[in-house]
């Protein structure tokens, strides 16, 4: 995915647009990259990836960049955040409920989760191992206690499923 793509799919989904974030599972730091465009300067981003190699050569214009080795599967620690975007990651994890109320928790009370994934129920290894459609997103968002869980966007899908969609939930 290109940056400019990026930015277009989060831009209207990032509130507050300044404080503190987290990309976990930031891989490359695409989506990294796309929250340094939107939120405003002086804003903090934690660039979380169980592999986070890549990301040490990522140079932000905007936002303070602290990058994290973390394996969400795993006991991991974050300071509370007003907003956590996960791209593509939770279809890793093979239970991903309790993966997803570890995430949660990092929020703020009002903070706002942006999640990204396959609109697809069939696996594709080693891409999407388990995969999350949007229903199932809602029905897991809704028992951790997320609220107004809703799709705000879609774009298609590079390996040949329907699309990508992105969800966004508040604490």
């Amino acid at each position: 995915m290109e940056l400019k793509n990026a930015v277009d799919f989060i831009k209207n989904a990032v509130i507050p647009v300044k404080g503190t974030w987290a990309d976990i599972g930031a891989g490359s730091g695409i989506y990294t990259q796309a929250l340094d465009q939107v939120l405003e300067a002086g804003s903090i981003i934690y660039a979380a990836d169980k592999n986070p190699h890549m990301l040490y050569r990522l140079r932000l214009e905007n936002c303070e960049l602290r990058i994290e080795e973390l394996d969400f599967t795993r006991p991991f620690t974050l300071p509370p955040l007003d907003g956590i975007i996960m791209a593509n990651a939770l279809h890793y994890a093979p239970d991903p409920e309790p993966v997803l109320e570890k995430i949660v928790a990092c929020l703020k009370p009002g903070g706002r989760l942006l999640m990204i994934e396959y609109e697809t129920e069939r696996p594709l290894q080693p891409w999407i191992p388990y995969p999350i459609p949007f229903q199932r997103f809602r029905e897991m968002a809704a028992s951790v206690g997320l609220q107004e869980v809703r799709q705000e966007g879609q774009i298609p899908s590079a390996y040949g499923h329907d699309h990508i969609y992105l969800a966004v939930a508040e604490r």
